[in-house]
């Protein structure tokens, strides 16, 4: 791979967000990576045109486009369909990105020497760090965790552990670095979903034979706090949307993996930390079938993830109520 510079788009995708996407447009801005367009998508907002305000205010610094209200994903989508770079890159208007995102993850990627025509076929995350309303930061990067996370995706062979571990391997989109050509192949978000739209198009993209790539450094600060669309429409593990990934999961590795027990022993592990117990026993079933000396080990491993999960959920929502 030679040492050109791709043109990158970054797509921001925004609804009644006056209060943030000075921000987010600051740090897209900030990149050290220079060969980059910037493309703010105001969804349809109903502040009386503060969003429409305060992204104008940049000038021809931006592309600005406005549109009827359709979602996030029918946003992002829009963005997309302007982009003028090889590259993706998204940025919500309420997270974050570090000055150097773009460049660590151009870096990363001419660092693995992979040819210029098999570039499509790869994409790249990263570390991030969460913060408040404020900007106050509530959850750190251990360096240490981050370079283990690397390793472990550097060396599959295939993704499907990505596909039975969906809450290990629970990367901020906004860290994403995707080449258009994707889009071709694998297609944009679906617009008919509102909270998992990125986690059901990340899917799609490992199981088509996606190759991913970790870069162990935070470059992005995602933002939590209580206007987020989860929040606002109430989130849950148990919302239909997880309900039809959880069972898109498990079907797609019964059909490609039908033997590998270690998968579902896994997926028992990721269903119960997720308080979903029906996929849980779900997946212990399917993995007693197939290894039955192995259903002490895993009757256990579910005792223990169920019992630690129910604590671990408690633990969240009282240090929610206190952060929030």
């Amino acid at each position: 791979m030679n040492e050109r510079e791709p043109f990158i788009s970054i797509v921001i995708p925004v609804y009644n967000g006056s209060n943030y996407l000075a921000e987010a447009i600051d740090s897209a801005l900030a990149q050290t990576y220079a060969n980059v367009e910037i493309i703010v998508v105001n969804d349809g907002s109903k502040d009386d045109g503060a969003t429409a305000a305060v992204a104008k205010s940049y000038g021809d610094k931006i592309r600005y486009f406005e549109k009827e209200n359709g979602g996030s994903s029918s946003a992002i989508n829009f963005g997309i369909s302007k982009m003028r770079g090889e590259w993706f890159s998204w940025l919500s208007h309420d997270d974050l990105y570090l000055p150097e995102k773009l460049q660590a993850e151009m870096d990363y990627l001419k660092a693995l020497h992979i040819p210029e025509d098999e570039e499509p076929m790869h994409m790249l995350f990263a570390a991030y760090e969460l913060i408040d309303a404020s900007g106050n930061t509530i959850r750190r990067s251990k360096l240490s965790k981050e370079q283990k996370t690397q390793a472990v995706v550097e060396n599959m062979s295939g993704n499907e552990y990505l596909v039975a571990q969906p809450r290990k391997f629970n990367f901020h989109g906004c860290s994403c670095l995707i080449h258009k050509k994707v889009f071709e192949t694998f297609g944009v978000l679906d617009e008919n979903l509102r909270i998992l739209n990125d986690v059901e198009w990340w899917f799609r993209m490992y199981t088509g034979g996606i190759k991913l790539h970790y870069v162990p450094k935070v470059l992005v600060k995602g933002r939590m706090h209580a206007a987020q669309v989860g929040r606002s429409i109430g989130y849950s593990s148990k919302h239909p949307e997880n309900d039809m990934l959880w069972k898109r999961r498990f079907m797609w590795l019964r059909e490609h993996h039908p033997q590998n027990a270690e998968l579902y022993a896994l997926l028992i592990r990721d269903a119960y930390l997720s308080t979903r117990p029906s996929d849980g026993k779900a997946a212990f079933d399917y993995a007693v079938q197939i290894a039955p000396r192995k259903k002490m080990s895993l009757s256990i491993k579910a005792f223990l993830c169920r019992t630690y999960a129910l604590l671990r959920l408690g633990a969240k929502k009282v240090y929610m109520r206190i952060k929030m």
